[in-house]
């Protein structure tokens, strides 16, 4: 363990936190030393937000004792959090896009000089914050004209100007690049050595064995335990989260493969992908490997409609589909779910009924009128199915976790029985718990009969679900692989334009 531990930064001692109906968090301790890197996991509705939001002073009602430096603290507001050096980031980046760095960096503490704000002090402040994450960018910049990456940085220089001794960070790496996300383990391990306080939350297992001194796994609002990541093992830490061993998670299902289905041929979209040829079977999971930016997301939104081919064609079930628009595709039976599901696959601010029905309201429609009644049984039998916690109809789906809104939006295309579904990647950022969900769903929907274009990073994902594997690089597909021939290793390799030994 890197952390010098001269002392305890933050002790939680057995905090609670009730909503009407359920204990989000039950008498969980938690402690982290300055100068360590401590991991919090857990499945999506575990209780690690709403332990932090404990910490940011979100609540005032909280019971239990926390102590900062040894000393006992009552956090019932947000400023009063700030006062005794919490700093919070949180996955969804709390900047506005239309000002500068500057002014966000140093938003609600802008320098003055008399009545006026002094522009001078307020670049060469924000200068200083941005040096400390590596960050060499003009402060008059607008957040709008940055990159993720820069935007992620801007954020933590934000907080650290608040001179915290505890930073949380949740997710901070969902939206980076590799590269990216290697730069942001440096500054981590930067602000480690200065001796703050580090809690790190994310999905992502490598991430946490890469990063973190120790790691506390949470289940069902409780702590399940601490380890020193040293002494854990990945298998260990998924047991512990989901209460199952890694080995359950790709039990392979015998099926049934048909006869072709979907046949693409010589697809392409100038400046995005070329000659583009391969062909799924019904009750096939054909999987497509691809780096970031080799066209697997430009090919899905062609074969839905959402984009026009400049060349090349699409067949279902033997018969040519060419018509414009994402409806015409669903009416023929290809379906997409959206890697973005909060901008291109939701509705937050509807019911999660709303939300199922949405794919299929010309078929619940007589003449005028839309009957939502008839849809109601398909919308209960599918939060059954795939565990959609609360299994509420009515519940708003902005106020779901991540992994439950992601469970509505597959729910969403199930419920329009395609023939074809096409998912990229339906199981990023979500826990898992609810990865281990939908991919039993994705298993069931191929041993119907239906026909799965899975597109995904996960390469275990990929290796554990497909019976093929399509690779594409620079927007061309250049290798196909069976099922015996795909490991994590030469999916890596190829999608590199390498080959395995």
């Amino acid at each position: 363990m890197n952390a010098d531990r001269i002392g305890l930064a933050l002790e939680m001692r057995q905090v609670s936190k009730r909503f009407p109906g359920t204990i989000a968090v039950d008498e969980v301790s938690f402690e982290v030393y300055a100068g360590e890197v401590h991991a919090l996991v857990g499945e999506n509705g575990a209780g690690k937000s709403t332990l932090m939001k404990m910490l940011a002073g979100s609540f005032n009602d909280y019971t239990g004792k926390i102590f900062i430096n040894d000393k006992e603290v009552e956090l019932h507001s947000p400023s009063v959090a700030k006062k005794f050096g919490i700093g919070m980031i949180y996955q969804e980046l709390s900047l506005a896009k239309p000002i500068s760095i500057a002014e966000n960096i140093l938003a609600g503490r802008l320098p003055r000089k008399g009545f006026f704000i002094d522009r001078g002090a307020m670049r060469t402040e924000a200068k200083r914050l941005m040096g400390k994450v590596g960050l060499d960018l003009d402060p008059d910049l607008p957040i709008e004209d940055i990159s993720q990456h820069e935007a992620q940085l801007v954020e933590i220089a934000k907080v650290l100007g608040t001179s915290p001794c505890i930073l949380v960070m949740d997710e901070p790496t969902s939206a980076l690049s590799r590269e990216e996300v290697e730069r942001l383990f440096d500054i981590i391990d930067g602000l480690r050595k200065r001796g703050l306080a580090i809690v790190y939350i994310s999905h992502h297992l490598p991430e946490i064995f890469r990063i973190a001194d120790r790691v506390t796994v949470m289940r069902d609002g409780k702590k399940v335990g601490t380890k020193d990541i040293a002494e854990a093992s990945r298998e260990e830490i998924v047991q512990m989260m989901v209460g199952r061993s890694v080995k359950e998670f790709y039990k392979r299902r015998e099926r049934t493969i048909g006869e072709v289905r979907l046949r693409v041929r010589g697809l392409s979209r100038w400046g995005f992908f070329h000659d583009v040829d391969f062909q799924a079977r019904r009750g096939e999971i054909l999987g497509i490997c691809g780096l970031s930016g080799a066209g697997r997301s430009e090919l899905a939104r062609v074969l839905v409609g959402l984009d026009q081919a400049d060349a090349g064609g699409i067949e279902l079930d033997g018969a040519e589909v060419r018509g414009e628009g994402m409806a015409y595709y669903l009416a023929k039976g290809i379906a997409y779910l959206s890697e973005d599901r909060k901008s291109e696959g939701l509705a937050l601010r509807l019911s999660v009924e709303d939300n199922t029905l949405s794919a299929v309201i010309p078929r619940l429609t007589r003449g005028i009128f839309f009957n939502k009644k008839d849809g109601a049984a398909t919308v209960r039998r599918l939060l059954k199915e795939l565990s959609v916690y609360p299994p509420d109809p009515a519940r708003t789906v902005g106020n779901l976790s991540g992994g439950n809104q992601q469970k509505v939006l597959l729910a969403k295309w199930i419920a329009s029985d395609p023939k074809v579904l096409i998912l990229d990647e339906p199981t990023r950022g979500v826990d898992i718990g609810a990865k281990l969900i939908i991919h039993d769903a994705v298993e069931k929907l191929a041993e119907a009969g239906n026909t799965v274009v899975l597109i995904s990073s996960d390469l275990p994902e990929l290796v554990g679900l497909s019976d093929r594997v399509m690779i594409m690089r620079k927007g061309r597909f250049t290798r196909e692989m069976s099922y015996e021939q795909c490991t994590e290793e030469a999916l890596l390799l190829a999608a590199n334009g390498e080959e395995s030994a």
